[in-house]
């Protein structure tokens, strides 16, 4: 029975880590060496965007990585966690050794909305996204499009980042705020 078991649960996981794979061929995606993504990972280019990834980054299971139209940029040693969304539309742009915690949403784009619009088929208003170095993003975090997060920042947990964050600083809230000088 424990063989039984465990062979299952060795099965499993490489089913995981060839549907992590099959979601990722095909894609304008460029990575350094030493890259991992855990299981269920997804990890799109499309519509003529393109991902480059520096060396050593990790994604952590179930995380999102879409570029449709725009550039998405990994710097090296960074880690993108638990299932954290990334979309880029035009750009986003990630430094070297950054910490993405889990559940982070990172979105270069709004749906376009108004009276007399259908916001489902009314388009999208894009704006670059750039982290700086070593910037650490805590959990269930919101970076909306427009935003610039200067380098060695931490951006609290729960917090909605909606303007332009100075490096060395530790900001939280909803809406952002700087909490303290590092």
């Amino acid at each position: 029975m424990k063989l039984l078991v465990f062979l299952s649960v060795r099965l499993l996981r490489a089913f995981a880590l060839l549907r992590t794979l099959v979601i990722l061929s095909g894609c304008d995606i460029s990575a350094g060496a030493k890259c991992f993504a855990s299981s269920s990972v997804r990890i799109r280019a499309t519509d003529g965007g393109k991902l480059i990834i520096g060396s050593c980054v990790e994604f952590d299971r179930f995380s999102d990585v879409t570029v449709k139209y725009g550039v998405m940029k990994i710097g090296s040693s960074s880690y993108i966690g638990l299932s954290a969304v990334i979309c880029a539309r035009e750009s986003v742009s990630i430094g070297e050794n950054c910490l993405i915690a889990e559940r982070v949403t990172i979105r270069d784009q709004d749906h376009s909305f108004g009276a007399g619009m259908v916001t489902a088929r009314s388009g999208f208003v894009t704006s670059p996204i750039n982290i700086g170095d070593n910037v650490w993003i805590c959990a269930n975090c919101t970076i909306t499009k427009g935003v610039t997060i200067g380098d060695n920042s931490i951006i609290g947990a729960n917090s909605v980042v909606t303007k332009d964050v100075p490096p060395n600083v530790l900001v939280a809230g909803a809406p952002a705020r700087i909490i303290k000088r590092l």
